[in-house]
């Protein structure tokens, strides 16, 4: 029955696309005085038909797609004033590019309504490091950042890239109900190392002064899984060093973004919805990096040991929690409570997807306000695009990127979570289909925008039989291109 919730949501979702990306071209063609022949939704045979007076509307048996039939397309048709070839090349240009813009405007006129209705979710500092550039700044834990260097900024990856840039940076964040502005200049840390040993024995703490008698730095330029003795300040550790992870110098301002809370979204089999988790086995829990570690000590087995490790200085030691862990929390009503129960059972229950409030609130921008954070919020999805899609098509990111099957279990995915996650996936992938179709490519509207170009700069009619080859391979090759995505979409169900 989900299956068939999905792939009809799908549908719809296509449809609606496929319509507003359609409708440019039809608008702008009836505009410039072109025959509209048919606009068409789905492919094959008409399940419904209404002639217009110069157009055929109709829906066809097969909905995946859509089209628009112009006067002139047909190489067999004659150039009239009234087809497509028979107008002047910057009209032709602006109808193929209308389809694109039409796209990407429809994306962004979703995400104004969105953010309008529902708001958005905004970075939040879920820890300040003590004696970082961000404490000496003023910045403290729940601060909400509204913009970074004036811009607004809605994601952790764009703020983390801007940070290592080292240049100095102004931050506006909404603590409480108050706007605070905080300058801060990045600097360069040191390596950290994140250390996974297993069949551990002895204490470990302070300076690591060796690995198997080689000073810690020169030995982790070479480090290979083996039985190692680690000599530190406070005592001498003995283990099998398993995996190794390495953040290289970089520079940062001394804070951990916060991703959710300790507040229980959901019931489930030991918490209420409301519930707020305050301590596991005296580990403290307030704030998102707590919750990650009592998640890592909770799915370490008793001879096994995780360290952080900054320069060669012990930050942190995360050892496995008992059999059975005791637990404080409050319930929803405020009253404090204790249980203990198997780790298994909590690491169950901490590992459901949604199980924890998000930590930072939802914005709702009022007014013009609302439509300027929107139009930011879509520059970003769009220039990530722009950047991420090329590189596609040389084999990189290909790991971003969804074919016919991924985008039914991510619209899937999206009914289960409401209309706002179903609106914010079809104005990412109409944004999507605008910028695709944009690149200069045959078959695709770029590659016609491009065609449409070099005949207003040189002023000559370009051979419509050259140019309806060079798109008829483009098609093929864009085919092949969609049954490669259809085969890495479904190889990702087996590697799950």
């Amino acid at each position: 029955m989900s299956l068939l919730v999905n792939i009809i949501a799908f549908i719809l979702v296509f449809i609606f696309i496929v319509v507003v990306h359609e409708f440019g071209h039809y608008l702008f063609a009836v505009l410039f005085g072109v025959k509209v022949h048919e606009f068409a939704i789905g492919f094959g045979p008409a399940i419904y038909r209404k002639k217009g007076k110069k157009t055929d509307f109709r829906i066809n048996v097969f909905p995946l797609g859509g089209y628009v039939r112009l006067k002139g397309e047909d190489p067999q048709e004659q150039e009239d004033p009234d087809s497509l070839y028979g107008v002047a090349a910057w009209k032709r240009f602006l109808i193929v590019l209308a389809g694109p813009v039409f796209s990407i405007l429809a994306g962004y006129l979703l995400f104004v309504l969105i953010i309008s209705i529902w708001g958005y979710t905004p970075i939040i500092i879920d820890k300040v490091l003590p004696g970082s550039p961000a404490e000496q700044a003023g910045l403290q834990a729940n601060d909400i950042v509204l913009k970074l260097n004036g811009k607004y900024v809605f994601d952790t990856m764009d703020m983390t890239s801007i940070i290592r840039k080292g240049k100095p940076l102004t931050l506006e964040v909404l603590r409480k109900d108050a706007r605070i502005t905080a300058r801060v200049t990045p600097v360069l840390t040191q390596k950290e190392y994140f250390l996974y040993l297993k069949d551990v024995k002895g204490n470990i703490g302070g300076k690591v002064e060796s690995v198997n008698n080689i000073s810690f730095e020169r030995y982790m330029e070479r480090y290979t899984k083996e039985y190692v003795t680690i000599k530190s300040e406070l005592g001498e550790l003995k283990g099998l060093i398993d995996n190794v992870s390495e953040i290289p110098q970089r520079y940062a301002i001394g804070i951990y973004y916060g991703q959710f809370s300790n507040v229980f979204a959901k019931d489930n089999e030991i918490f209420s919805k409301g519930d707020t988790l305050s301590e596991v086995e005296g580990m403290k829990v307030e704030s998102t990096t707590d919750l990650m570690d009592i998640v890592t000590a909770l799915g370490l087995k008793s001879d096994e040991i995780y360290l952080r490790i900054k320069g060669n200085e012990v930050e942190q030691v995360i050892r496995p929690l008992p059999a059975k862990v005791k637990i404080s929390y409050i319930s929803k009503n405020g009253t404090q409570k204790e249980i203990t129960i198997s780790k298994e059972k909590l690491l169950s229950v901490l590992s459901i997807p949604g199980v924890f409030e998000m930590k930072a609130p939802k914005m709702k921008p009022r007014g013009f306000e609302a439509i300027f954070v929107a139009i930011a919020r879509s520059n970003r999805l769009a220039l990530y695009i722009w950047k991420t899609l090329p590189g596609v098509f040389v084999g990189r990111n290909i790991q971003d990127v969804s074919g016919p099957v991924g985008v039914v279990q991510v619209i899937g995915q999206a009914v289960q979570f409401g209309l706002e996650t179903v609106l914010i996936v079809v104005a990412v992938i109409t944004i999507n289909l605008g910028i695709f179709n944009l690149f200069p490519l045959p078959a695709l509207d770029g590659g016609r925008i491009i065609f449409a170009l070099v005949e207003m700069i040189s002023r000559k009619k370009i051979n419509r039989n050259v140019e309806n080859l060079i798109h008829t391979i483009g098609f093929f090759l864009l085919l092949g291109f969609l049954f490669f995505m259809t085969f890495v979409d479904i190889s990702r169900f087996f590697v799950k």
